[in-house]
């Protein structure tokens, strides 16, 4: 009789080991579902877990093997991996734009309600960037806080405000036509994205897995949002801009002549301290943008002058002529005299009229305390643009003079 050989129990059923994922909220749910779903489709096996929160967590805290890291590494016991950059985009809505009209410089910034993620632009100072120029900060302010990126992004697209998102979260809006980029000769720093993984002798073949699946993946996706992004709110930005001129032409000459009885216009003598040329040179753009609005403010004559080490004061040609070319005031030209300005100084410019003043009343109207002032903010190596303007409010300028640091003087000089 042969012996029966006992039956073999049938191995339990193994349940997956599960990898655990830890990623930003607006990069968590823009970006990683589309990695982690190619991640499933090439290994059905695995089980993972997706966990979101903003906070800085190394691996390993909170049970996660691998992370997404959006900015600084800072310090920490892990091994690090570069995705890329995660780009940033300021934004609004085309309806919110054909309200307001379009925002062309960074100084215009400030007079919108900007509506932002906590902790974020916390100074209401935005980070700008031209070109590859160095980058500066823009005033901001901040209209709405919100502890989650999605009711930021719902606001914006309601035309509530402006406001900065993550490229990846811009794709659907911009293909639907909900957001239009701002400023789109400058860009704000893109964030760094590495992927952190465990520091471990022999890391579990599921997380090697998955890792190089997302190396390979998230660049691809990155790359892909950011073209598609940049190349329709370039289109996007052009026929919004188009729509709101074709609006201003569009009113009828009785608007117009309305428009202009609207305002109570005083010519006034206008000079704007600033640290620098640069800083002037931009000023000096959002000058001329808002008086080509036609809202209450125009120049007649202006000049950029800069004090040097021997306290003389120098027109500055070369910034002057592309905004008001060869002629100024008399006024202008009696100021630069007495603040400190050589014989040579306004040699091939003309000096024209300052709002009918004759000459003997020039000096009458420009009173010690008033060049005083002036000269004491007017320091080696400062420059200063003098302006003779009708002007129907002084509030617009003086945020354009004091949203670069400067300071600002004023005379009437009467109807």
């Amino acid at each position: 009789m042969s012996e029966s050989k006992p039956k073999r129990k049938p191995d339990a059923y193994q349940r997956p080991r599960t990898v655990r994922i830890a990623a930003p909220h607006c990069f968590g749910e823009t970006v990683v579902p589309k990695a982690l779903a190619l991640v499933c489709a090439t290994y059905p096996q695995l089980d993972l877990e997706l966990v979101l929160n903003d906070r800085i967590a190394d691996p390993g805290s909170e049970d996660a093997e691998i992370s997404f890291r959006l900015g600084q590494l800072g310090e920490g016991t892990f091994i690090a991996r570069q995705l890329g950059q995660v780009g940033r985009v300021l934004v609004a809505a085309p309806a919110y734009l054909s309200q307001h009209g379009p925002i062309t410089e960074p100084s215009d910034l400030a007079k919108h309600p900007f509506i932002r993620v906590q902790g974020m632009f916390g100074t209401d100072q935005l980070p700008l960037r031209r070109r590859a120029s160095a980058v500066e900060s823009a005033p901001i302010h901040t209209a709405v806080k919100s502890s989650h990126w999605r009711p930021m992004y719902e606001m914006i697209v309601a035309g509530a405000g402006i406001g900065v998102l993550e490229e990846p979260a811009c794709v659907d809006a911009r293909a639907a036509g909900r957001l239009v980029r701002l400023l789109p000769d400058f860009d704000l720093p893109p964030f760094e994205l590495h992927l952190l993984t465990q520091t471990q002798r022999n890391v579990p073949t599921p997380v090697r897995l998955i890792v190089a699946l997302l190396l390979k993946y998230v660049p691809v996706l990155l790359r892909g949002a950011r073209t598609a992004t940049h190349s329709h709110f370039d289109r996007c930005q052009e026929s919004e801009t188009k729509k709101w001129r074709a609006f201003r032409k569009s009113l009828s000459l009785t608007d117009n002549v309305c428009d202009l009885r609207s305002y109570q216009m005083a010519q006034q003598l206008i000079v704007a301290v600033f640290d620098s040329v640069d800083v002037a040179e931009r000023a000096g753009r959002d000058f001329r943008n808002f008086e080509e609005k036609d809202l209450g403010f125009k120049i007649e004559s202006g000049v950029l002058v800069q004090k040097d080490a021997i306290g003389q004061l120098n027109v500055l040609g070369k910034y002057t002529r592309p905004f008001w070319g060869t002629v100024i005031g008399a006024l202008t030209g009696g100021l630069i005299g007495m603040l400190g300005g050589p014989a040579g100084a306004i040699v091939g410019f003309t000096v024209g009229a300052s709002g009918g003043l004759a000459g003997h009343a020039i000096k009458e109207t420009l009173d010690n305390e008033l060049v005083a002032s002036i000269a004491s903010k007017l320091t080696a190596g400062s420059v200063a643009f003098i302006l003779e303007a009708q002007e129907a409010s002084p509030f617009e300028v003086d945020n354009i003079v004091l949203g670069y640091g400067g300071s600002v003087f004023r005379k009437s000089l009467g109807r």
